[in-house]
């Protein structure tokens, strides 16, 4: 897709329209300046000025967060960090691999991920040393730094947009599947699910040992380990009041203590405990608003009250 072409850019111009704030697009639309009232404020990328930049920069870099997670008390999943040996003289001459090893011999199964990435992208599951190797060179090829983190059996993964100190929006990662009947194989049915559905599921992260594998009836069976929205996972929206009685302490924990305005938190749910999986200071919805009028509507309400905020709390005058 366009960068012109998202649904984030579409709800910046409008919600801009509406408000009459004069608009400026800069970078194919990856920076916009905005301007009301002898005041402005930027927009670039998914941030949206109201954290600061040390702030932002703690919520893109995975292991610093969980570090400071940690010191802090907040349950997180635990990323541990590794520098690109072209800038591994930064850090430490010891060099990663007798670290590595070390984590995937103590937790079995760990995930190895590009340190910034976002959207699941450049995220493996590793079980062995050569996963751990073929994992090692695909983010050390793209990216200077990655994170490895102990292996969840996640049962639950929550998206909490927060701002300014209230939760505006929570919702549950629903992971593509498809259920067996006990007559057809899971290939049967991948054919039936893709010639139905049109989405970013990647089908070939599937076992090609499952293939011939017939499910009993009502089986599920989970077509991506991983959860997020632009690999096929579908928003199910939360009642607050669940939300805050599971989860409360730990969302104004990271609120309060972190220094957080506008932001989403991942929050797994893994042996009846939670844990904050990363925070995301660029706040994306652009997968979440693409799902119906609902979503995007509830999408542009955020982003309109996020850039009032700005305008109002963060901006410069002329």
């Amino acid at each position: 897709m366009e960068n012109s072409a998202r649904n984030f850019v579409r709800i910046i111009t409008e919600i801009c329209k509406e408000e009459n704030i004069e608009l400026e697009s800069y970078s194919y639309d990856w920076i916009f300046r905005l301007h009301k009232d002898g005041v402005y404020n930027y927009i670039m990328g998914y941030q949206f000025g109201l954290n600061s930049a040390s702030v932002n920069s703690i919520c893109c870099d995975k292991s610093a967060a969980s570090e400071i997670m940690t010191s802090l008390g907040i349950p997180n999943v635990e990323h541990y960090f590794f520098m690109s040996p072209v800038n591994q003289k930064y850090v430490s001459k010891h060099g990663n691999w007798e670290n590595m090893m070390k984590l995937l011999e103590k937790y079995g199964r760990i995930v190895c991920k590009s340190n910034e990435g976002t959207g699941g992208n450049l995220v493996f599951r590793v079980s062995s040393q050569y996963e751990l190797e073929n994992a090692v060179f695909n983010i050390f090829k793209r990216t200077r730094s990655m994170a490895v983190s102990p292996y969840y059996d996640i049962e639950n993964e929550y998206r909490i947009i927060v701002l300014n100190g209230e939760i505006k929006l929570a919702y549950i990662k629903q992971r593509p599947c498809v259920v067996g009947d006990g007559i057809h194989t899971v290939n049967q049915l991948l054919f039936e699910y893709a010639a139905n559905n049109d989405n970013d599921v990647k089908l070939n992260e599937i076992d090609p040992n499952d293939y011939h594998i017939i499910l009993n009836n009502g089986e599920v069976y989970y077509l991506n380990w991983k959860h997020n929205l632009g690999q096929g996972a579908y928003a199910q929206i939360e009642d607050f009041n669940f939300i805050k009685e599971k989860m409360n302490d730990i969302i104004f924990s990271v609120i309060n203590k972190m220094n957080i305005k506008f932001a989403s938190i991942d929050i797994v749910k893994c042996n009846e405990e939670y844990k904050v999986l990363e925070i995301n200071s660029g706040v994306m919805m652009e997968h979440f608003s693409q799902q119906d009028e609902n979503t995007y509507s509830i999408a542009k309400n955020i982003y309109k009250e996020a850039i009032l905020s700005m305008l109002k709390q963060g901006g410069c005058r002329d």
